[in-house]
């Protein structure tokens, strides 16, 4: 009985009833229940046969998995005694996997499978196996392996979404490949894997063909069903003509029992003489019950197989009802797949459109590019130009104030000629003329000196270590009578250490504070304090941060007016009459200079009557 399939069961049980049928007589739920019963016996065989396609698939999708490693190259496989191979999917999937293992190398090498549960575990793998049954984040697994030489072949989840990712068309699995991540992971792939790799609508077509092929196959067998149920209602309708007409029969015989049992009676009365007569007709009356009992037997039992095959209706009918069910839910899943096919079709266009215009940015950019290229020569062009006018006017201002001298000197030695010798000779209003022109010639000369110095400021490139705190306290020393005269408060502390010219930081620092001490309001003690800071920011042109000292020296000096602070730092500017405070007005203007020649900025806020602060900056880096 072991070696039965079911289709020779239900035959050898069909051919029974048919039989007990053709001798017992049997009714019309007999003849559905015998119906019923070779549908189930093919719904049997059918399911056997799903089993079988299950495992098939399981074993398939394992071949898939090792052909797959073999076709990877990792770095160090020479130094790996075994391949482990790590799974995170159903148990039948890893037991799948550890039965071809006993049987097959991986570049010769044994190979473990083993069950993970977290992405913490997939560091001690080699390979790992994901299924989209658990909804694992594979943004997460890969971010993991990147640089591990770790492989992740994944099933059921989008293409490229993988290093490799396997789908399931039919009874077959197809596989892409993602190269971008596979290089992250330090691994190599062979020409063959990448030959046989397919693309996303590949994938999609042989899913959807398979999808109709399947639809038009159950379509098929349902149309088939339908037709052998209409062969099997035809049948049982002749059968139940047969079956009417037996019952006929049945009923004449009834009729005719009743009238010989009469009869007998009539007989019994009228014999009652003839005993060994009616001993016979007593026996054949207990063979007749004897006969209707087993027949009662028999009815018995099969009114049980009854009950019994109207479960198994039962059960069968939950199984047409749940294929329906799987019948819906592919009709569902080729819906969706047209939707996303529309989808695809309308972002293909859609990048279509941003292809177009990154390349019409890309043209307008190259014609930018070529027109700043353009610019920026005829810039260095004129950069040059200046800095070669730059050059000329320097040595033009030295060669000028040099020969100026010359005369200067002349003049005011005959000046000094006339006042000693001829001086009786003059009157008072000679006198005073005499006096103004020495004076004259000796603030021109004081002008000259200046001009001479501001020409000579930038041309030194020595940069040095320069401690601000000992430069300020030798500067205060040698400036200490004016301090003590004008009793003047000078402030500073924890001052840097930069990068410059010690000379012409000096310069910078005696000019704002002889300017701090030497406007100021009469009657009003001169206060300056000095103080830095480290700032970071970005310059016009630069791309990261640059670090900067900025200094201030702050007064409490007459200050500025604001119609004026727009020429403070030009060349020879007073903003105040020469007899109130004197001064050549070209102070500021030497500050500006150096601070400039130190790739540095410096400016002022200042308001009239409330002091000024001047405030300068020097890059922390020379």
């Amino acid at each position: 009985m072991g070696n039965i399939s079911y289709r020779d069961l239900s035959k050898s049980v069909l051919k029974k009833i048919i039989l007990t049928y053709n001798s017992k007589c049997l009714n019309l739920k007999t003849l559905i229940l015998l119906v019923v019963f070779s549908l189930y016996s093919n719904l049997s065989f059918s399911q056997n046969s799903e089993k079988n396609r299950e495992s098939s698939i399981l074993e398939q999708r394992a071949i898939m998995v090792f052909n797959l490693c073999e076709q990877v190259k990792w770095p160090k496989i020479k130094q790996m005694t075994t391949l482990k191979i790590g799974v995170m999917g159903p148990d039948t999937i890893k037991k799948s996997l550890f039965d071809i293992s006993n049987n097959r190398r991986i570049y010769d090498k044994l190979i473990e499978v083993k069950r993970i549960n977290s992405v913490d575990d997939i560091q001690y793998c080699n390979v790992v196996y994901v299924n989209s049954t658990y909804e694992y984040l594979i943004k997460a697994i890969l971010n993991s392996t990147k640089g591990k030489e770790i492989l992740i072949i994944t099933e059921g989840y989008p293409t490229h979404s993988s290093m490799i990712n396997m789908v399931q068309v039919g009874d077959t699995y197809e596989y892409d490949i993602n190269r971008q991540f596979i290089r992250e992971a330090n691994l190599k792939i062979t020409p063959v894997l990448a030959s046989y790799a397919v693309t996303s609508k590949e994938i999609k077509d042989k899913l959807y063909k398979k999808v109709e092929q399947n639809l038009y196959i159950a379509n098929r067998e349902k149309a088939e069903q339908k037709k052998i149920i209409e062969t099997h209602i035809k049948t049982i309708g002749s059968q139940i003509d047969d079956i009417n007409k037996k019952d006929k029969v049945i009923i004449d015989k009834e009729h005719s029992i009743t009238n010989l049992s009469r009869e007998s009676e009539l007989k019994n009365k009228r014999l009652e003489e003839s005993l060994v007569f009616e001993l016979e007709l007593e026996e054949k009356l207990e063979k007749q019950l004897y006969k209707i009992n087993a027949q009662q037997l028999e009815i018995d039992s099969v009114n049980l197989e009854i009950q019994n095959q109207q479960k198994v209706l039962t059960v069968q009918n939950i199984h047409i009802k749940e294929k329906e069910d799987i019948l819906a839910e592919k009709n569902i899943i080729i819906s969706t797949q047209r939707q996303y096919n529309i989808l695809l079709s309308i972002l293909s266009c859609l990048l279509f459109i941003v292809s177009i215009s990154l390349l019409v940015a890309y043209i307008k950019n190259k014609k930018l590019n070529f027109r700043l290229k353009a610019q920026h020569v005829e810039i260095n062009h004129q950069s040059k130009q200046l800095v070669s006018k730059n050059k000329e006017l320097e040595q033009f201002v030295y060669i000028a104030s040099h020969d100026l001298q010359e005369p200067l000197n002349t003049i005011s030695s005959f000046i000094d000629v006339i006042d000693s010798e001829y001086n009786s000779s003059f009157d008072d209003d000679g006198k005073q003329m005499l006096g103004f022109i020495k004076e004259g010639s000796v603030r021109m000369k004081k002008l000259i000196d200046a001009l001479l110095q501001y020409s000579r400021l930038g041309r030194t490139k020595i940069i040095d270590d320069v401690d601000c705190m000992p430069l300020l306290n030798v500067l205060t020393g040698d400036l200490q009578s004016v301090i003590n005269r004008s009793e003047a408060v000078v402030n500073y502390k924890d001052l840097p250490k930069i990068k410059g010219n010690e000379v012409e930081l000096r310069l910078l620092f005696q000019n704002l504070i002889t300017n701090g001490i030497k406007f100021t309001k009469p009657g009003v003690k001169p206060k300056i304090d000095i103080y830095c800071t480290e700032i970071s920011k970005i310059e016009e042109g630069d791309v990261e941060e640059q670090k900067f000292w900025q200094f201030s020296v702050a007064d409490n000096g007459i200050g500025i007016a604001q119609e004026y602070q727009d020429r403070v730092f030009a060349i020879f500017q007073r903003l105040n009459s020469r007899l109130d405070y004197e001064g050549s007005g070209i102070g500021l203007a030497h500050c500006k200079k150096i601070v400039e020649s130190h790739s540095g900025k410096i400016w002022f806020t200042s308001s009239e009557g409330a002091g000024t602060t001047f405030s300068f900056s020097i890059p922390v880096k020379a």
